[in-house]
């Protein structure tokens, strides 16, 4: 056998035994599953305090999805392992969840009834290939802990062109120059505040059936908003969803200068790339959509590596692309489930989600479009707000520290890495200024 032919035969050997986990071939919901399924019983040979490059690559293929697999692993890549971190959620979510767990119930479209607060279904009783055991685990993601909600002073959305340099950016000239340390070309950088509240569902507020004593509080999961402050050709456009505690469509509503009007927002325009992103309003956290509105399949648990506590306060970025985090990765159990659009109309034909089973904090999600070929991969990084670098916020919480989406098929990115992140105690007087409609064109 001559040298060639050995190293293709050798290759060969290697896909096979990694269960279908090279990139090109994980292309379909077929691969994916065929990935998942090698993930159940491949070993793990690396360990914590390992740093892992790129000549030794195998040792962790298994353990990313297929997918991201060529957007972690290139030369010069240094995949630090840390130990498996204790990320169980705050006590009190943990003393409601014990007291409530087991009373919500589902109808047969999914929609939940009697729930109070806390992790609405024992993941102990999810089976695999499940129909309804899917809708367990999006409702368990979707009341994950996250204290009163989330505030973000400034969220980047840098779209990434692969290839080229960004050094000579405007960005590399201010203050967020030393998160952008690789390569891609930026086409555009977007910038403004984003805040969720709830409203509804709140482990803190056990005396008043766990929602706020205000007619906002009625029949409301959250609000959110959605702003924009440069560049100055989309200043001042903003998004307001407000998310109803019942099984009915969204009220959202938009701001655009240009129009000098609000305007509601239609279901639809939610799964439109919002603002020539490559993300949707329904892609937030990797689904932020209504979860009646789809089907869903639960696949199990895996392993992933995952930044599931930064060492880093902010998002650092690296690689050829410029779309990879430069952290710290750990080994995290997940769970996996398959979110199905009912709707011809959808962009998406399937996408695979990936959430912690301790926390349900998302890390990874693969969508696919109606040929059924892999379209979008979204990375998210979070940080822990027990740790110092996030300024002893406490409360337990896997804070969302970065989104970031490859459009596979039209070699572009979108970093969405967020500064200046809490998770505050919220006055409902607050939320009222600043999530309400008529807030929307002050100050434009």
């Amino acid at each position: 056998m001559n040298k060639r032919v050995s190293v293709i035969c050798r290759a060969v050997s290697v896909g096979l035994l990694t269960g279908f986990m090279g990139q090109a071939l994980a292309q379909s919901p077929e691969d994916f599953v065929k990935w998942f399924e090698a993930n159940q019983s491949a070993e793990v040979t690396f360990k914590e305090g390992d740093t892992i490059t790129f000549d030794d690559v195998e040792k962790i293929r298994a353990f990313v999805p297929p997918g991201y697999q060529d957007e972690m692993f290139f030369p010069g890549m240094e995949v630090k392992v840390r130990g498996q971190s204790d990320l169980t959620p705050a006590a009190i979510y943990q003393e409601v969840t014990e007291r409530y767990q087991g009373q919500a119930t589902l109808d047969d479209d999914g929609v939940i009834s009697n729930y109070k607060a806390g992790q609405p279904f024992d993941p102990a009783s999810f089976v695999a290939g499940d129909r309804m055991s899917g809708f367990k685990a999006a409702w368990n993601f979707n009341y994950r802990w996250q204290n009163h909600g989330l505030d973000i002073g400034n969220v980047l959305w840098v779209w990434v062109r692969k290839g080229d340099s960004h050094a000579d950016h405007e960005i590399m000239s201010s203050e967020y120059a030393d998160m952008f340390q690789g390569g891609g070309k930026f086409e555009r950088v977007l910038q403004g505040p984003y805040q969720r509240a709830y409203l509804s569902h709140r482990a803190d507020q056990v005396d008043t059936d766990f929602k706020e004593v205000d007619r906002w509080g009625e029949n409301t999961e959250f609000r959110e908003l959605t702003a924009f402050t440069s560049p100055f050709d989309i200043g001042g456009t903003a998004f307001i969803i407000l998310r109803h505690d019942e099984n009915v469509a969204d009220d959202a509503w938009a701001y655009v200068p240009s129009l000098r009007r609000v305007r509601r927002i239609s279901a639809e325009v939610k799964t439109d790339s919002l603002l020539g992103t490559d993300h949707t309003l329904e892609d937030f956290y990797c689904y932020a959509g209504r979860i009646p509105t789809y089907d869903w399949k639960y696949l199990g648990k895996a392993r992933l590596l995952a930044v599931a506590r930064s060492r880093n306060l902010d998002t650092v970025y690296y690689g050829p692309s410029g779309w990879t985090p430069k952290d710290d990765w750990e080994l995290r159990e997940v769970d996996v489930y398959q979110m199905i659009p009912k709707s011809k109309s959808h962009p998406y034909s399937t996408k695979f989600i990936m959430s912690d089973s301790q926390n349900a904090a998302p890390y990874y999600c693969n969508a696919y479009d109606h040929g059924n070929e892999l379209w979008k991969v979204w990375q998210l990084s979070a940080t822990w707000t027990n740790d110092e670098h996030f300024e002893g916020e406490g409360d337990s919480l896997s804070a969302f520290q970065s989104i970031n989406v490859i459009d596979k098929q039209n070699d572009r990115g979108t970093l969405v890495p967020t500064t200046e992140v809490s998770y505050p105690t919220n006055k409902i007087s607050k939320v009222k200024r600043s999530h309400d409609v008529n807030a929307l064109t002050e100050g434009r």
